[in-house]
């Protein structure tokens, strides 16, 4: 079997406007995740004060593709392969 290379735009897969837009809008929508209390007396503040932080930063995670998609920073997408298919078969 041959496997005949591909040519991959990053830029161009990063910034297709469906998806970034269709993340944007469940963040927007707010899916509302319920936390548990504080479990350890001890922590308890910690956890109080990390349960009133919101699951995903959105506005980092708009900065870091801005970032990939103008070249400021570069992914090895064989290093980024491999390392998904450990985690995944775990």
């Amino acid at each position: 079997m041959k496997v005949t290379a591909t040519p991959f735009n990053l830029a161009a897969a990063i910034g297709k406007s469906s998806a970034a837009e269709q993340t944007r809008a469940v963040a927007r929508e707010g899916s509302k995740v319920e936390r548990s209390a504080a479990v350890d007396p001890v922590l308890g503040d910690a956890q109080t004060q990390l349960s009133a932080l919101p699951e995903v930063d959105m506005a980092r995670v708009a900065e870091m593709k801005e970032a990939i998609s103008s070249g400021k920073i570069a992914v090895n997408l064989d290093s980024l392969t491999n390392a998904m298919q450990k985690y995944f078969q775990r």
